[in-house]
């Protein structure tokens, strides 16, 4: 006769194996109704799509991706899914709508926990410090009104930038770059940059702290973001360079962000201090050293680097539409005449010069794709009653093609031309305002600030300055090579133009104090 313990044990196993095969077997069901991954092209084995992520000129890609498997598409990389945005309404319908789950970003390795530019706005975790820090970013350069108090710094950098262009017309970048450095320098340590054609230390610092961000954030640039496991390579292997740079750029970025902060507190302390952001905060004493720290380092960087760029682009097409600068320089004569240059309280009764300031942020995109959003959790999602639901899994990056979208033949006509009365005509095509800045709960907190600032720069070198294409050694004029960057931060190819005052009249604005 069996024991009774035993036949209880089996009578055991079998129940467990037979609620395994039922609970397994409607699991495969639920999972096989799961809707599909947005559409994409097959991938290999274990690796995936890894041979169709573009290791350049990201943006060019993902729109040719998107031309053959339409607006929303999706790639998976060793078990990582991408999901690819080129259109304005699903990058609204998920990241603005649905802000909640896309809010957060994707862990960089290399840039972000190796480097340490995961301690920077742009790449944090969306939690309570990312929404106190844009409370704070918010109050400072969130309205209209707020703007109007660093009007003055504006043009006041403004107009040193001016008169160094007329003194040295050929550092066109090395003099955008102490204008926007100037500026951003200044709303936020309090600080000035030195006089002279040298370029000034602090200056120096964070324009290098901005390349490495650059570099280090660049999508497919490192290996080891691909390949997170290969963090763990050792130093002195062949190939574990990457640690060595690592070490130097988060050192580089940590004594950056220190000497600003160290900058402000000596000055308070001495009596001597610039009312900052940075100061303003330690005054309140309502806020850590840490977020203070990296917020004022987050206004010089993002603000400098991003605005300069549009800048670069902006001294580039007007060189290649000579047409297009003489009737802005038209309007400016008209409206503003030749005793005084151009305000931001202008901006209204100059049309095309704003136009103009459009369509710089259209044509060159700064940030191409943006930097990924991550699903907290499964989304299925539908475009609309008559297309299929798709599946954007958890932990799944989305990726926004914002060059796409501003590029868009449906949007923007002949969209590769620069071309300002496309926002004047009836009706107007889209403001790329809308776009250019980001979306939802992570578009940029100085969207207001860069957009004043670029106005008030752009249009007051039409003022004074007349651009054009150099010549060669035969006296033919050189067309520069079109095209930008493959990098977080995107710029023009590198390209030179003349840059010489107007007349007699723009000279003697230009030397005014």
């Amino acid at each position: 006769m069996a024991d009774s313990s035993t036949f209880l044990d089996w009578r055991s196993v079998l129940f467990s194996i037979l609620t395994v095969i039922i609970v397994g077997s409607q699991y495969i069901r639920g999972r096989k109704r799961a809707p599909p991954l947005p559409p994409g092209p097959r991938g290999l084995p274990l690796l995936g799509n890894i041979s169709d992520v573009p290791t350049s000129e990201h943006w060019l890609k993902f729109a040719e991706l998107g031309n053959v498997w339409g607006d929303i598409s999706s790639l998976t990389v060793l078990g990582q899914t991408m999901i690819i945005v080129n259109s304005v309404k699903i990058a609204e319908d998920l990241l603005d709508v649905r802000g909640a789950n896309f809010s957060d970003r994707p862990e960089i390795p290399f840039g972000g926990g190796m480097v340490g530019f995961d301690n920077v706005i742009t790449l944090c975790q969306y939690g309570d410090r990312v929404k106190q820090e844009r409370r704070l970013f918010r109050k400072f350069f969130g309205t209209s009104a707020s703007i109007q108090e660093f009007v003055p710094l504006i043009s006041s950098e403004i107009h040193n930038f001016l008169r160094n262009m007329a003194m040295r017309p050929d550092r066109l970048l090395e003099e955008i770059s102490r204008l926007t450095g100037g500026v951003t320098l200044r709303i936020a340590y309090g600080y000035h940059l030195q006089d002279g054609p040298d370029t000034d230390p602090y200056l120096k610092m964070f324009e290098v702290a901005a390349e490495n961000f650059m570099h280090a954030t660049t999508p497919a640039a490192f290996l080891v973001d691909t390949i997170p496991a290969l963090r763990y390579w050792p130093e002195w292997l062949p190939g574990g360079g990457f640690h060595t740079t690592g070490k130097l750029w988060r050192k580089q970025i940590h004594d950056t962000v220190n000497t600003g902060f160290e900058y402000v507190k000596k000055g308070m302390a001495a009596g001597t201090a610039e009312t900052s952001f940075a100061s303003t905060l330690l005054e309140e004493n309502k806020h850590d050293d840490y977020l203070i720290k990296w917020a004022s380092a987050a206004v010089e960087v993002g603000g400098s680097d991003t605005t300069g760029t549009q800048l670069e682009s902006f001294f580039l097409a007007m060189s290649l539409y000579p047409e297009i600068q003489e009737k802005a320089q038209a309007e400016l004569d008209r409206v503003v005449g030749n005793d005084r240059l151009p305000e931001l309280s202008d901006r209204s009764e100059l049309p095309y010069v704003d136009a103009s300031c459009k369509e710089a942020l259209r044509w060159h995109v700064v940030a191409p794709i943006s930097v990924p959003h991550r699903a907290r959790e499964d989304f299925v999602y539908q475009k609309d009653e008559t297309s299929e639901p798709m599946l954007i899994p958890k932990d799944s990056l989305v990726i926004t093609n914002t060059w796409k979208m501003t590029h868009d033949p449906e949007r923007y006509a002949d969209p590769m031309a620069f071309n300002p009365s496309r926002f004047i005509a009836t009706p107007a095509e889209p403001d790329p305002g809308r776009v250019a800045f980001g979306h939802g709960r992570r578009i940029c907190p100085g969207a207001l600030l860069g957009d004043a600032t670029l106005f008030m720069a752009c249009s007051a070198i039409l003022a004074v300055f007349k651009i054009s294409k150099i010549r060669d050694e035969n006296g033919v004029f050189v067309v520069p090579k079109l095209g930008q960057t493959s990098a977080t931060i995107s710029r023009p190819f590198p390209f030179k133009c003349v840059v010489e005052p107007r007349n007699k009249r723009a000279l003697a604005l230009i030397r005014a104090d």
